[in-house]
């Protein structure tokens, strides 16, 4: 889940996940659309689970967020691209 304070540009979040094929090297949210990838906006640190944190994102990033274009990946070693993704939706 998150949640996006509008005045602050706050974004803040809770997760979890399992049974992935192995330890999650990373995590990120990402700029894109559903089923399209992007770049990183926002590293998530630690990347264990359960994913509890916030950032302050830029207009740019705030507009992608608001527009539904911002996702949440998951990196594991067996596979560096993102072994879970989960995009970001109102």
């Amino acid at each position: 889940t998150a949640t996006f304070d509008t005045a602050t540009k706050k974004l803040t979040w809770k997760g979890s996940y399992k049974d992935l094929s192995g330890p999650a090297t990373a995590a990120h949210l990402h700029t894109g659309e559903a089923g399209k990838n992007g770049g990183v906006a926002v590293p998530i640190a630690p990347a264990t689970s359960p994913l509890d944190g916030s950032a302050t994102l830029t207009d740019a990033q705030a507009a992608d967020l608001l527009a539904g274009k911002l996702y949440v990946n998951i990196h594991t070693a067996a596979n560096k691209g993102g072994e879970i993704r989960g995009q970001l939706m109102k």
